[in-house]
């Protein structure tokens, strides 16, 4: 059966209930032209009551899911995506903010590129700067410079740059190993066809090994600055000492062990990226 929408926009909302409704206004805001759904997943925290009943008064319209639990993020989009009625997906955090056309231009060029499985615009700063959303994958030695001292060397940070892929003009369409999942477009069934986000990461790198899947399936991974988006992306410091971090950060922890099983998942493999190209 056909679905009814063509784009699914899904949402997963932790204790951000302001940013969240911003992000909601912003999307209505921009029009969109295409037959669309919304689909908000609320994973439980102190706020979701009160979020719950803010997005069931102010959008009547969205698709709104609150859960018993905490689900994580990574099982929480994949509540939204199996909930969707649509045939691509797209996904934005709540701490970014759609503009007018974004949609129906990402869709065109997927419809043009059928090769392609993930497709990501550029992200902002709000004061205009580009930011970091494309990478190379993961690897062991990289994840010990990211969060060691040794990442301050010079070798390092030429391995960082290139990681991070500061060496290239950002304003050119190009294919990568993964996209930052803060604003990612996909067809639903080529997400189904990987098996969805691997939710044996509960928060992060499910992201990074879903792109892995789709490179590993054949399609492309493809970052699309054409279309720009701004998100406000507060990086964790990586100047406090490791130990401390993983005694008192909670988040640190999740993150240290979602990267345990990203590891395991890839472990003895070739970078799908390379060998499919």
């Amino acid at each position: 059966m056909k679905p009814a929408n063509t784009v699914s926009i899904t949402l997963v909302n932790y204790d951000t209930k302001d940013l969240a409704l911003h992000c909601l206004k912003k999307i209505y805001d921009a029009e969109i032209s295409v037959p669309f759904q919304i689909v908000f997943v609320d994973n439980k925290s102190a706020s979701s009551e009160e979020t719950v009943e803010a997005v069931a008064e102010q959008f009547p319209e969205v698709v709104l899911l609150p859960q018993e639990e905490n689900l994580g993020y990574t099982k929480g989009l994949n509540v939204a995506v199996e909930a969707s009625d649509a045939e691509y997906i797209f996904n934005i955090n709540s701490d970014a903010v759609l503009e007018k056309g974004a949609i129906e231009k990402m869709i065109q060029y997927m419809q043009e590129h059928p090769e392609i499985g993930i497709l990501g615009p550029q992200l902002l700063n709000f004061d205009g700067s580009i930011q970091e959303s494309a990478y190379k994958f993961l690897t062991l030695e990289i994840a010990i410079y990211r969060r060691t001292i040794l990442g301050r060397l010079p070798f390092a940070q030429k391995k960082l740059a290139d990681f991070t892929m500061k060496n290239w003009d950002h304003n050119t369409i190009k294919e990568v190993d993964w996209i930052l999942g803060a604003a990612i477009m996909f067809r639903k069934d080529r997400s189904a066809e990987v098996g969805h986000l691997d939710e044996d990461m509960y928060l992060y790198l499910s992201d990074t090994y879903f792109a892995w899947q789709m490179w590993e399936k054949g399609y492309t991974v493809v970052y699309y600055p054409e279309v720009k988006l701004y998100h406000y992306h507060r990086k964790s410091s990586r100047d406090q000492f490791f130990l401390k971090k993983l005694f008192f950060n909670r988040a640190y922890r999740i993150h240290i062990k979602d990267g345990i099983e990203y590891f395991k998942k890839i472990w003895g493999k070739e970078n799908p990226h390379i060998t499919n190209s």
